[in-house]
């Protein structure tokens, strides 16, 4: 689990890696145009990519008391390879995870995904 809460923090992968561009996509999106700046992680939230081994352990160093699977997601959504699924602590604290759509990802934490995932084409609004 790498976890990514300042425009710095994209150094933690190198540039060839898959998840690059939706890293750096979303921390500008998420972190970077933030409206209050100095954007304060710990009391905004950050982003998670998720890696193999992470599928089926509690979140403990996340400050969670569950595993992907039982996380209260408030949705997810496809982009390209990558499930980017939501976790809302508060009204003002999130965390967005950006999870593999490989193999790995499968049972109970595959079957959750699948249930809450935005299925509406790109671009378009339900």
């Amino acid at each position: 689990m790498i976890t990514f809460k300042r425009q710095q923090d994209l150094t933690k992968l190198p540039p060839d890696h898959p998840a690059y561009g939706l890293i750096r996509d979303l921390i500008q999106v998420l972190i970077e145009d933030f409206p209050l700046q100095p954007y304060d992680a710990e009391d905004y939230g950050y982003l998670v990519l998720v890696e193999p081994g992470d599928e089926d352990r509690v979140l403990t160093e996340l400050d969670m008391p569950w595993t992907l699977s039982e996380t209260p997601w408030e949705g997810a959504s496809l982009r390209g390879r990558y499930i980017y699924a939501v976790y809302l602590g508060t009204d003002d604290y999130g965390l967005g995870f950006v999870i593999p759509d490989e193999p790995w990802i499968d049972g109970q934490l595959r079957d959750v995904l699948t249930s809450i995932l935005d299925t509406t084409p790109e671009g378009e609004h339900a």
